[in-house]
């Protein structure tokens, strides 16, 4: 059940620079400036505050942070500053393992964490990054029902099956290349058609060091899949107020949730 009438969400595209969190977070805190006033929720680009570069495993390892260190107390200074939460994914120590982390940083100080399952496997990011091992947290922000996945995670529907609708907002944050591009777009519409939600896709844009081309193209879909806010006038910032009572009465007149097939995932 959602309470929250409104949820006013932004998404910030943003050219990534490799191995330089200090210019990352900077250009973060700039882009933070244009927001608009009432905004809810800021969604970052996977891996937003040191890009991804598989050819240098060794560097990548060491970008890796813990939860308590720079990164994440920068966010969560931001988040309390502009009264927002702060979602996207970064590289994450835990003991001696790495993994492509997603959080999100709420401006009363908590936090969730979720640990991409998927790791792009064909691309090497097994090489780097360990599989999380544990279901992503339904998270509960200002009456809303929310759901991360991290790039990869996006080919897996039964991953993110929605049963019993129990999640409102599905948050996809990625470097989905160019080459790939007709196909994020289509897994996107797929996930908010199948689960009947609202979901926002963020990717980033400019040009890996190994020569990856990313044109972004986030966008946010409503529970039909039809696209409310893109960047197609190659904006930095795609805006949108997403609707709760829409998203009851569309599920109620049209309830095909009832008959979602139950199963069960193995070692979860």
């Amino acid at each position: 059940m959602i309470f929250g009438k409104k949820l006013n969400i932004s998404l910030i595209e943003s050219d990534v620079i490799w191995n330089d969190k200090k210019a990352n977070l900077q250009n973060l805190e700039e882009k933070l400036t244009f927001i608009p006033k009432g905004t809810d929720i800021v969604v970052l680009p996977e891996l937003f505050s040191t890009g991804f570069y598989i050819e240098q495993p060794n560097e990548m390892r060491e970008l890796a942070e813990r939860n308590t260190e720079d990164t994440i107390l920068t966010l969560k200074r931001l988040a309390k500053e502009y009264n927002v939460a702060i979602t996207g994914s970064f590289m994450a120590r835990t003991a001696d393992r790495i993994f492509n982390r997603a959080f999100f940083v709420e401006s009363s100080g908590d936090e969730t964490y979720y640990d991409k399952r998927h790791t792009f496997n064909i691309g090497g990011e097994q090489e780097v990054f360990a599989s999380g091992n544990k279901k992503p947290h339904i998270i509960r922000y200002r009456g809303w029902n929310i759901l991360l996945a991290v790039c990869y995670d996006l080919r897996f529907p039964v991953w993110l099956r929605n049963i019993d609708c129990k999640y409102d907002l599905l948050i996809v944050v990625a470097n989905w290349p160019k080459a790939r591009d007709y196909v994020w777009q289509h897994l996107l519409i797929a996930r908010a058609l199948e689960n009947q939600c609202y979901v926002c896709g963020c990717n980033r844009i400019g040009n890996s060091p190994s020569g990856i081309e990313y044109i972004g193209n986030s966008m946010i879909l409503d529970f039909r899949g039809k696209v409310i806010a893109n960047a197609a006038d190659n904006n930095s910032i795609i805006t949108a107020s997403l609707s709760s009572d829409k998203l009851r009465s569309f599920r109620e007149s049209f309830p095909v949730w009832k008959d979602f097939d139950e199963f069960e995932l193995r070692n979860f």
